[in-house]
């Protein structure tokens, strides 16, 4: 059985933003009891994981990680986006991650924003936190340079070490995704591994969220599937990548949009 799907935001630094988008997520009828659960994702790279300085402004200080976790409350699916060009020792640094989050039970989820992670440092993950549900990010290289037969048969290498997909050519960018090729890929990937739960990012803002669930579920005749969004729900400050600030009002709109079709 695969695991529940997620209506999600990543992006949070704050914990007054934390609390308010769990809040939003709360007026609106999301549960963790609910078919579709709410999900945040905090940002950690290997450049703050290391205390090195970054101008994201997307990225919260790795010492806060657990304040910000509690904040939540539990009334929400926390999860860890996590990208590295370091993949060698990929599961040591997720351990320096998870160690304190894992025990004190205060995350739930990992997403690996890297393109096609070594495998046994996967297992390596998997069988440090059994629990701990993994993601794999689809990335946009993948999705546009191999088909989805070939994409699949990538993904069954890892045997069953991740819990879900996601279908992002966006990487947080705001970018829209190909409908018809994300949605051959998830065809594919239901057809042939059963037990991965799938979702899709890219683009996604309170204007066209409802809309866009809608063309899936038409297509699909399904909506067992996460969404998430990032970057649609900020305010550029500048044209540099990052370089923006959470936006409620938009989040407002994104969850309250999304609740009408992802109940």
């Amino acid at each position: 059985m695969p695991p529940k799907p997620y209506v999600g935001i990543t992006g949070p630094t704050t914990i007054a933003d934390t609390r308010a988008l769990c809040s939003e997520f709360s007026d609106a009828g999301y549960t963790l009891n609910k078919p579709h659960q709410p999900m945040l994702g905090f940002l950690v790279s290997y450049k703050t994981l290391n205390g090195q300085p970054t101008t994201n402004k997307r990225y919260p200080k790795v010492n806060e990680l657990s304040q910000l976790l509690q904040a939540t409350e539990g009334t929400v699916f926390t999860m860890i986006h996590y990208n590295s060009r370091e993949t060698d020792t990929l599961a040591q640094q997720v351990a320096l991650i998870f160690n304190r989050l894992y025990s004190d039970k205060l995350c739930q989820a990992l997403q690996l924003n890297i393109m096609l992670p070594p495998h046994q440092e996967i297992k390596k993950i998997k069988e440090q936190f059994p629990d701990m549900q993994i993601i794999l990010q689809v990335q946009n290289s993948l999705i546009y340079e191999k088909t989805p037969m070939e994409i699949v048969n990538v993904l069954k290498h890892y045997e069953g070490c991740p819990d879900h997909i996601l279908i992002d050519p966006s990487g947080g960018r705001g970018i829209e995704f190909n409908v018809n090729k994300s949605l051959a890929l998830y065809s594919w990937v239901k057809q042939t591994i059963p037990y991965l739960s799938i979702g899709f990012a890219g683009g996604f803002t309170g204007q066209n969220v409802a809309t866009r669930c809608q063309e899936i579920i038409q297509e699909l005749k399904t909506n067992d599937f996460s969404i998430d969004a990032e970057g649609g729900l900020r305010d550029k400050l500048s044209p540099e990548y990052g370089d923006d600030l959470l936006n409620l009002q938009k989040c407002r709109d994104y969850i309250q949009e999304a609740v009408k079709v992802l109940k």
